[in-house]
């Protein structure tokens, strides 16, 4: 009998354990940016005008499915983000940098399999 206690209890301390392990687990809406692995891209799939004040995504060059554009300046503060989850995959999306000051950005799409980083300079 005693066995019998010990054996249930022995089952109950580790599917506890387990159960608290998920519960502290990371939220999947988290910040997609922080968590997400970089994925690879081609470099004519974002390009910048003659002045650079308007880059164009190109989606349908990119293998995967973009949620979000975001422009974050170099220190990671998030300047503009817009949802695009809802475009067409054949989209060619603009991004207006007129408003920015010059400098140095990164502009991230960020999907559910990953987040495609780009730095970008800003003449202003």
């Amino acid at each position: 009998m005693k066995r019998l206690l010990l054996f249930f209890g022995l089952v109950s301390c580790v599917f506890l354990s387990d159960l608290s392990a998920q519960m502290t687990a990371k939220s999947p809406m988290a910040d997609a940016s922080a968590t997400s692995p970089e994925l690879a891209f081609n470099d004519w799939s974002i390009y910048a005008d003659q002045e650079s004040n308007t880059y164009f995504i190109d989606f349908e060059q990119l293998a995967l499915n973009v949620n979000t554009v975001v422009v974050k300046s170099t220190d990671g503060q998030v300047m503009w983000q817009e949802d695009v989850f809802d475009l067409p995959v054949n989209s060619i999306y603009e991004l207006d940098f007129s408003g920015f000051s010059a400098g140095e950005y990164f502009i991230e799409l960020e999907a559910f399999t990953g987040v495609i980083r780009k730095i970008v300079q800003h003449k202003g």
